[in-house]
């Protein structure tokens, strides 16, 4: 299977090195706005024969490939996915959808028109703690399910006030970026409409200061601030390019978490009413000292508890009462160990062999929670949830 790959941000380096390794496949074009970002990724991955375009229109109309991957800023995927469901490609693009309802549903339109062929990269479904708990709800091991509580904390969520994240025009704000992911489990557990969203954010922490420049490079506080820039940990070709290219030019890598533009938050919480009495909560907090993902599902006959960094699920039965605990994976693959099951399953998918794990039409949903929690925060009041279509 011949692949093209779109953006060469962070996120495509969890891909490009296994889709070189295998067999099944071969990356025939490269695709960014910045030349140099193409070489960086070619050299890094040895892929000096592979043709490179700054025009994804130019590599669709010029190269030949089946499927393709988007790892773009995700205010840019429909207009890379709706051109190339429409040319009959498969398609895989990182989530969230998009950042729009409107975008949303013209890549909905476009992969329904093609047959179905998008595959939305939501790589918590994969995750092994989420997939068993899944497996649980289906059983039926809860019952009937009353309330979800999920929680975030992030710590490398601080280089988002570097990036192209902090920003609303290219990344929808946390809401969408960051809570997508988990608004989609959520979801995915709940299997019933999302009625009505109430949200609470502020930036609280990573506002600005008088007593720090712009850059990490310029600043005299280097030595006391945890939230520095250290460039020991990236490779210095890739110094001028990491971390948000903008549209606009290129961004140092080094900007200032406290004195960068930025229009989102540091943490919030959201509440979502379910039909039929199930209500959820949803905590994120990019300020904090570690990094995990919890989550509880309490029915009328069990609770059952994930947690993605130990691994383990707690099963807590009524009648008769009772506690199992089931240790299900001992993976350290980013995203709870989701990220290394992504990869396999797509190219499963577009040879017809599976299907996917999360389509448009589903990925929409925590796109539509992002923008009614955001809208909840700007007018402080309840949000109706669009219905599903």
């Amino acid at each position: 299977m011949k692949i093209a790959v779109v953006g060469m941000a962070i996120r495509a380096t969890a891909f490009l090195g296994d889709l070189k390794a295998r067999e099944d496949c071969e990356i025939t074009a490269l695709c960014d706005k910045y030349p140099s970002r193409i070489k960086y990724m070619s050299d890094k991955y040895g892929l000096e024969g592979v043709r490179r375009y700054t025009s994804f229109r130019k590599c669709l109309k010029e190269s030949e490939f089946d499927a393709v991957m988007i790892f773009t800023s995700d205010y840019a995927h429909a207009g890379i996915a709706v051109p190339a469901l429409k040319a009959g490609k498969y398609v895989f693009v990182e989530k969230p959808l998009d950042i729009t309802e409107r975008k949303c549903r013209l890549i909905i339109a476009a992969d329904r028109e093609a047959g179905g062929k998008t595959y939305v990269g939501h790589n918590l479904r994969h995750a092994p703690v989420y997939r068993k708990i899944k497996s649980l709800l289906d059983d039926g091991v809860a019952g009937d399910v009353l309330t979800i509580q999920a929680d975030e904390f992030y710590d490398g969520g601080r280089t988002y006030f570097r990036r192209w994240n902090r920003l609303k025009k290219f990344g929808g704000g946390l809401w969408i970026t960051k809570a997508c992911h988990d608004f989609d489990i959520i979801q995915w557990f709940a299997g019933r409409e999302a009625e009505s969203v109430a949200a609470f954010s502020a930036l609280s922490y990573y506002k600005k200061r008088g007593d720090a420049p712009e850059f990490c490079g310029e600043c005299s506080l280097l030595p006391e601030c945890f939230d520095a820039f250290d460039e020991k940990k990236v490779p210095k070709e890739w110094l001028a390019q990491v971390n948000s290219a903008l549209p606009d030019g290129m961004q140092r890598p080094d900007l200032c978490l406290y004195n960068s533009d930025k229009d989102t938050f540091d943490h919030g919480i959201a509440t979502i009413k379910f039909k039929n009495g199930l209500f959820a909560t949803y905590t994120v907090n990019v300020v904090s000292g570690f990094t995990n993902r919890r989550i509880r599902v309490s029915g009328t006959k069990a609770t059952i508890d994930g947690d993605l960094s130990s691994q383990e699920i707690i099963i807590r039965r009524r009648d008769p009462s009772s506690e199992e605990k089931i240790t299900v994976s001992d993976s350290t693959d980013g995203h709870g160990g989701g990220d290394k099951f992504v990869l396999s399953d797509f190219l499963a998918f577009a040879r017809g062999e599976k299907s996917p794990a999360c389509r448009p039409s589903e990925a929409i949903i925590g796109v539509r929670l992002g923008l009614a929690a955001e809208k909840s925060c700007e007018k402080n009041k309840i949000i109706k949830v669009p219905a599903n279509i």
